[in-house]
């Protein structure tokens, strides 16, 4: 099966149909292993019920699905009298039909997911660097990690769709490069995703370890309906995604955002990327009580004694900052902050909540919600997993 997209001019046959196959594979994909019946589907498409009963079968001739034993079926609601006659066949994703792979890393470590067809997390790995590897060097690490991780769960190439892959620093998807991330060495221009399709061969989607850990808090994370929602994430340095209707923001010629080099102060201090008074640059020099030993920033507040609060609270002034400009931009209807420490991350969240409800700056009535969490690594692994999946289901 091919993700197809219909190129400008008329709409073919073929496009439609593979279109409502990958429609229909979606919708089963996301269910899990809870299963979903043909009439569910034909009422959630508005397709017709023998275009729907063609579609299960070629899925299930293909490999894709399998039928859900009847037993497993959830028991009608109580107080609802039970329909005669058999209940509908619900059909899942086959579990081995194909797997996803989940890449996120940055100068301290390398995550590594794998999951199934039915979205399940069959392998998870943690690795740390050491700050002394350059881009090259992390390059082959990843391949050893992948290439370890295929062996020990023999698993078939061919059965692979995909590497998902997020990177440090500033992405350019289109290209398919890091363009720079200055905490790894050489890698400035570095062609990340072709290197390691030549070295796998296996098809790898990039994007910016930023973004896809908020894609994946945004789907998974838990923090109720929402229709946008930008988050903040302070590691090494500060960094920032924006995920709107479920997809995430790019600029016009494929680049992530860099929200921690947005400038609160052009006199304010040197930051690595060169320029001065970068958010990040401010954040990092609150860091000092922590002597700059942990690895991510904040990690060591606790040695700050009794200038604690006096930190927390000058990073919540410098984050509400770049909160209001990013309202003014996108209009997030919420915010996320995520720190090594949840306790941290709430705190923060709570402090920049309070500035923002102190202030009438934000130019709508409509009071956006914030949340802290800490960083999670599964999460992180499926963010990088879906950019194969959603390029496969479209």
């Amino acid at each position: 099966m091919m993700v197809m997209t219909a190129k400008s001019g008329p709409l073919r046959a073929a496009d439609v149909r593979q279109r409502n196959e990958n429609l229909v594979l979606r919708l089963i994909y996301q269910a899990r292993g809870k299963g979903v019946s043909q009439s569910e589907v034909v009422t959630a498409t508005g397709l017709k019920p023998p275009t729907i009963f063609r579609i299960f079968s070629y899925l299930e001739e293909a490999g894709y699905i399998v039928p859900l034993e009847r037993a497993a079926i959830s028991a009608p609601k109580k107080g609802k009298p039970e329909r005669k006659g058999r209940r509908p066949l619900a059909y899942v994703a086959k579990r081995d039909a194909m797997y996803f792979i989940g890449v996120e890393f940055w100068v301290e470590q390398i995550s590594i997911g794998i999951f199934d067809f039915q979205g399940t997390s069959v392998y998870s790995s943690t690795d740390s660097l050491s700050r002394s590897e350059n881009a090259a060097q992390v390059l082959e690490i990843i391949v050893a990690l992948i290439e370890k991780a295929l062996a020990s769960l023999r698993i078939p190439r061919e059965k692979v769709l995909g590497v998902g892959l997020g990177a440090p620093g500033q992405v350019n998807v289109g290209s398919r490069i890091v363009t720079f991330y200055p905490r790894i060495p050489d890698m400035r221009n570095f062609p990340i995703a072709a290197s390691l399709e030549e070295k796998l061969g296996l098809k790898v989607y990039l994007h910016n370890n930023c973004s896809i850990i908020a894609l994946s808090e945004f789907r998974y994370g838990k923090l109720g309906e929402q229709d946008s929602m930008f988050m903040f994430l302070l590691r090494s340095g500060v960094n920032g995604a924006f995920i709107d209707g479920g997809k995430i923001y790019m600029s016009p010629r494929g680049n992530t955002i860099e929200m921690g080099h947005i400038s609160i102060d052009y006199e304010g201090p040197s930051c690595i990327c060169g320029a001065s008074g970068c958010l990040e640059a401010f954040m990092s020099s609150l860091d000092s009580c922590g002597k700059g030993s942990g690895r991510w920033l904040f990690e060591n507040i606790e040695s700050c004694g009794e200038s604690t609060e006096a930190t927390l609270d000058a990073a919540a002034g410098y984050l509400s900052s770049a909160v209001q400009t990013v309202s003014r931009l996108f209009r997030p209807s919420s915010f996320l902050f995520i720190t090594h420490s949840g306790e941290v991350a709430t705190e923060l969240a709570r402090r920049v909540e309070s500035k923002i409800a102190r202030s009438s700056s934000l130019f709508d009535d409509a009071r956006p919600r914030f949340f802290g969490r800490p960083y999670d690594p599964g999460l992180a692994q499926r963010g990088a997993a879906d950019l194969v999946v959603d390029s496969f289901l479209g």
